[in-house]
């Protein structure tokens, strides 16, 4: 029989070494940006909105969403916001980046620090997607990741469509809860 000393001892080092290991293995949760939280109603949202001086540019429906096209919140390369609605719930929001002055190049390196803080945050994603493809005359390429976290993911994408004379790129981010 184990004296009762060393049983105590033993449990209390259990204890000790699991507390400690915890913090290393918590991942955060995935919420949405702008210190914002799901479910947030579309009454709050458009105070925010306003105090925060960004503009409404477009209401739609979408996927059975109502989507709120979102302009004028101040962030390097952030073109729009687009924030998703499910009974005037907050379900998904996202970001959209475009520079007219960027490169493919400026695009990959953008893409690969955004991935590095994801990942950072959130583990190491999943590749969702990698394709190079001619459709006509227009090159189209696309690149994804993704995490999922509980009822909540977030999603990155790359994407090009150039042809002899024109470009276009993005590179946006999906918050989403389930």
């Amino acid at each position: 029989m184990i004296p009762r000393s060393i049983h105590r001892l033993a449990i209390l080092c259990t204890v000790l070494l699991l507390g400690a290991a915890l913090p290393a293995l918590a991942i955060e949760e995935i919420k949405p940006p702008f210190e914002l939280s799901w479910g947030e109603s579309t009454e709050r949202m458009e105070r925010l909105l306003l105090g925060a001086k960004a503009k409404i540019a477009d209401r739609r429906t979408a996927g059975g969403c109502e989507v709120w096209d979102v302009e004028g919140l101040k962030q390097v390369g952030l073109r729009r916001t687009s924030f998703y609605f499910r009974k005037g719930e907050l379900v998904e929001v996202e970001l959209q980046y475009q520079m007219d002055d960027w490169d493919e190049p400026k695009y990959d390196q953008y893409m690969g620090q955004v991935r590095q803080r994801l990942e950072q945050r959130f583990g190491t994603g999943n590749l969702i997607a990698r394709k190079q493809e001619p459709i006509a005359d227009v090159v189209q390429k696309v690149v994804g990741w993704k995490w999922d976290r509980n009822n909540s993911s977030v999603e990155l994408f790359y994407f090009a469509a150039q042809n002899a004379t024109q470009v276009f790129r993005t590179l946006s981010v999906h918050f989403k809860t389930h």
